[in-house]
């Protein structure tokens, strides 16, 4: 028998409608394009292929984005997920402290058909977004701050609640599934600046859709009470008691692509840094390039530079996670330079430079979903200086603009790609999945063998 917190949850995915919300389905579409663009900007990575080449090993129908060849669902989906992470230009969302899109695409592409609506596939990400984003809003900042990376932990709940809507399960079925999700939650945070990072998506993707795929050959059972408030996830992962009435009044309202809403990027680096970049870049801009600061000061909220982990980055993947790489990056060149976050080895300027930069936690507390950088630094005459933009571009009160997605889209696959997507899915949330999904296929051979 289902607990109250579980049967909610399931009654709520399965109720889930959003013919009268196109705020939804647009903002929905928008996410799919950016994960779009970020997982095959990812396909000519040398490591992306390599791992393409393996999951092809695993005979199947599903397809992996922008690479030839199959693999079984459940690895088309690690893969995908993997590949669409691997570069962290995918967005991110503040309730969870992670990012929820490179997972629900990702399943539910590989469990898509050409006959399936986009209503249904939007709907469905929907549904794993609220799952994600109302258990993530009750765990966080404490989950993040014990160590685990969110996308890994509550990926697979929110892939597996996806899956439910697409299939359209009955209540048991769903709990069911809802449960195969939760027992695989893992993703350690330190896995930051590694390939290990990037496979907590695949393995988020992977587990619900090997959850579903095991269900449906096998009729295999798990307890139907994963949400318990005595021993169920929530208790485990948080000591957390959830009141089923409240958690139904937040389902959908507005809806957690739209509030807290998603961070998405122009640049390969962690969503926590552009603020800090933002600022950094109005300094740039007033003349203050970092040969004229004696110092540089990153000023946060109380605990709120957790996702940063290097302070003192060695590799160019751990300055993804480091606001020092990133605002020397502008401080010194006016801008980002991609580029610079796939080094072996950080340029030894940066070294050097690594001194005048500091960080403090005195800025006053804020709600949880919200972010907050100030920029502070002193010149070489002792002048005091700051900055602070409050709404940088790519946050949910500034998002991108469509020639923002649109450039972003270009980078990954060219222009005239882009021109083709955009215009077969300018009707969307109407038709079916069919009318894009050859497009999200590449028949050519890798660029690394």
């Amino acid at each position: 028998m289902m607990d109250e917190v579980t049967a909610t949850l399931v009654h709520l995915i399965r109720q889930t409608d959003l013919d009268r919300r196109p705020d939804l389905f647009r903002q929905s579409k928008i996410a799919f394009l950016d994960y779009l663009a970020s997982a095959l900007q990812a396909a000519r990575e040398p490591q992306v292929q390599k791992m393409a080449r393996w999951v092809e090993t695993f005979p199947g129908r599903a397809h992996l984005l922008g690479l030839p060849g199959t693999s079984h669902p459940f690895m088309a989906a690690f893969f995908n997920g993997f590949q669409s992470h691997y570069l962290d230009l995918d967005d991110a969302q503040s309730s969870i402290a992670g990012h929820f899109s490179t997972v629900l695409f990702s399943v539910l592409l590989a469990e898509s058909t050409p006959e399936v609506p986009v209503k249904a596939f939007l709907t469905a990400y929907n549904v794993g977004a609220e799952l994600e984003g109302i258990l993530g809003g009750y765990l966080n900042p404490q989950h993040k701050r014990q160590g685990w990376h969110s996308t890994g932990t509550l990926g697979s709940i929110g892939g597996a609640g996806a899956l439910a809507s697409l299939k359209q399960l009955g209540p048991e079925a769903a709990a069911n599934l809802l449960s195969l999700g939760a027992t695989q939650s893992a993703g350690l945070g330190l896995e930051a600046g590694s390939d290990g990072k990037p496979l907590h998506a695949g393995f988020a993707a992977r587990n619900a859709v090997f959850a579903w795929e095991m269900v449906r050959y096998t009729r295999v059972t798990a307890s139907l009470r994963p949400f318990n408030n005595d021993n169920g996830w929530q208790q485990v992962f948080g000591s957390l008691t959830l009141d089923p009435e409240e958690v139904e009044q937040k389902w959908l309202n507005p809806g957690q692509i739209l509030a807290p809403g998603l961070w998405m990027k122009l640049h390969p680096y962690c969503s926590a840094a552009i603020g800090g970049a933002a600022a950094c870049r109005e300094l740039f801009r007033r003349g203050y390039t970092l040969d004229k600061l004696r110092e540089v000061t990153f000023h946060f909220p109380p605990g709120a530079y957790k996702a940063l982990h290097y302070p003192a980055p060695e590799t160019g993947k751990e300055g993804k996670f480091s606001v020092e790489y990133v605002g020397w990056q502008i401080l010194t060149r006016g801008g980002e330079e991609d580029s610079l976050f796939d080094l072996p080895q950080v340029p030894e300027a940066f070294r050097q430079a690594l001194p005048k930069f500091h960080r403090a936690n005195d800025l006053p507390p804020v709600e949880k979903t919200v972010r907050r950088t100030v920029v502070t630094g002193v010149t070489l005459e002792g002048e005091p200086v700051e900055a602070e933009v409050p709404d940088p571009l790519g946050s949910p009160q500034h998002p991108f603009s469509e020639e923002d997605l649109e450039e972003k889209l270009i980078r990954a696959k060219g222009e005239a790609w882009t021109r083709k997507l955009l215009d077969k899915m300018a009707d969307w949330p109407r038709g079916n999945l069919g009318e894009i999904l050859p497009l999200l296929y590449d028949e050519r051979g890798y660029e690394h063998d």
